[in-house]
């Protein structure tokens, strides 16, 4: 049915397309995308009820909330992320993602979709604070604080939701074509060599973190929404709402040939 693999992709027709689209002179990463995600549809839509995915996502919204409160260490620590103001940046990101995977131990039925939203989270978490040109080493948690404090309005929430559900889809795209690029290795082909690979990789990966933007009005309107005057915490339920949309619109948005 195109919802599970393991080892090749399905002998079925929309994984034979997704095969014979990287076979193609010029391989497309649009077209291959648009391909992939028509295969696994059903698998995609299951995700927009995902525990594992919609933990990391409340982790991530959680810890700007709490960038905008009077004592951000106090605050992660009740998220049950043990950080301490000695931190370096490199090291409370770890702190986050061991937490992050004692949690998902409880949700076996992610699968490997579980691993790639971790890895989402970590990802963005980096991105972000590399955009602040912070040293992940030298700096503090101080600094961490005052990046996710800039990324605490509306517009800047509204980029670093779209970095993280971008880092998950270009994940989860190569999730599936990865295991079809060796035998699509064909010196007639556009894919004659590693280096050739390599580069559709990026390309892929690009169009995922590209298409992505379809969700940062949404999340921009959404922070606003539940990030209100008074303050309240953001619940899972909450955050599961917002993440089952988002994926909606961003699989709908790769659906798209781009040719």
């Amino acid at each position: 049915m195109g919802h599970t693999i393991v080892g090749d992709l399905p002998k079925t027709q929309r994984w034979s397309h997704v095969f014979d689209l990287l076979q193609e002179p010029l391989v497309n990463p649009g077209m291959v995308a648009s391909a992939t995600v028509r295969a696994a549809e059903r698998r995609l839509i299951q995700l927009r009820g995902d525990a594992s995915l919609t933990y990391c996502f409340w982790i991530l919204s959680r810890l700007a909330a709490a960038a905008r409160g009077p004592d951000f260490e106090a605050d992660t620590r009740g998220l049950g992320i043990d950080v301490r103001s000695e931190d370096h940046v490199l090291s409370l990101i770890a702190k986050v993602n061991d937490r992050v995977r004692e949690e998902l131990g409880a949700f076996p039925e992610s699968g490997p979709f579980g691993d790639l939203a971790a890895t989402a989270l970590r990802s963005s978490l980096t991105d972000t604070l590399g955009a602040q040109n912070l040293s992940l080493f030298a700096s503090s948690v101080d600094d961490l604080s005052d990046a996710f404090r800039r990324h605490s309005t509306a517009s800047q929430f509204g980029e670093l939701a779209t970095r993280f559900f971008g880092a998950f889809y270009a994940q989860t795209l190569r999730y599936y074509v990865d295991r079809a690029l060796p035998a699509a290795l064909s010196p007639a082909g556009g894919l004659r060599t590693l280096s050739d690979l390599s580069l559709f990789q990026d390309a892929l990966d690009r169009h995922a973190r590209e298409s992505a933007q379809i969700v940062e009005v949404y999340a921009a309107q959404w922070w606003v929404k539940h990030k209100g005057p008074q303050g309240e915490p953001i619940s899972r339920e909450e955050a599961r709402g917002f993440a089952a949309h988002a994926l909606t619109k961003l699989r709908k948005e790769l659906e798209v040939d781009s040719r």
